[in-house]
């Protein structure tokens, strides 16, 4: 009589580890999607493209007549038409679905955002340290801003380096307005203006992970009513993240 051996499974990682485990994936799957939106983006442009160029090319060359500067002025319009409705299908059908308008105070949402990264900190070795508690009441957007918290917190302790401190502190700035400045030792300033979402020039070399989160960011603190920037730290060692948003 055959007799099988069944293994019992090995026990589950600490849940530091499996978050850990967790926010590498999220990045990973966030550099996937962007790379095949890129590649479907090249794909849509690239003839259109190619064709208006050609046909730039002929009436450019040569002593064109009449009727061939019509044909090809009519085959670049057709092009231009066609790309412009491929981009615009593209945006409304991969267009980011609006949050439901839901607030809840700062300190709650933080909460959530510690629960999820500080054991992440922990198993990176970096330090994680939050004041936010004068503002901690005012409420922000539920969906938006712990988003981008998490995707900025993700990114300063990736960045950060073991034994270094990240710093999240809260300030209120307007009647309607709360800053959150994020401390990330280990990020460069992104090279260029973000809100152009230009890729660096060539020879300049930056993370594009790290530029993709910050775009990213940009676009939410926006979509929240408020603002975005990246500053360099005066020790020239790191940045502050700025997040401007909106509060109740």
């Amino acid at each position: 009589m055959n007799t099988m051996t069944v293994q019992a499974p090995d026990p589950l990682p600490e849940l530091p580890t499996l978050l850990a485990r967790l926010d590498r994936l999220r990045n990973a799957d966030r550099r996937a999607a962007s790379a095949r939106m890129v590649s479907v983006i090249g794909h849509l442009i690239g003839t259109p493209l190619n064709v208006i160029a050609g046909r730039a090319a002929l009436m450019r060359t040569g002593s064109p007549t009449p009727e061939a500067v019509d044909e090809n002025s009519r085959r670049i319009e057709e092009q231009v038409e066609r790309l412009s409705q491929r981009i615009r299908r593209l945006i409304d059908y991969f267009g980011l679905v609006e949050p439901t308008a839901e607030q809840r105070p700062l300190a709650d949402v933080l909460g959530d955002c510690l629960a999820l990264y500080r054991p992440v900190a922990d198993e990176a070795g970096v330090t994680l340290r939050v004041n936010v508690s004068e503002v901690g009441a005012l409420r922000v957007d539920a969906a938006l801003v712990p988003l981008a918290l998490t995707t900025l917190l993700s990114l300063a302790i990736r960045t950060a380096g073991r034994g270094n401190t990240v710093t999240l502190t809260g300030i209120e700035r307007g009647p309607k307005t709360v800053l959150l400045e994020l401390s990330a030792p280990g990020l460069a300033p992104p090279p260029g203006r973000l809100d152009r979402l230009e890729p660096p020039e060539a020879g300049v070399r930056y993370d594009a992970g790290a530029l993709e989160t910050l775009w990213l960011c940009l676009g939410l603190a926006k979509r929240s009513g408020g603002s975005f920037d990246v500053v360099a730290e005066a020790s020239g060692t790191g940045a502050t993240i700025r997040l401007e948003c909106g509060h109740g």
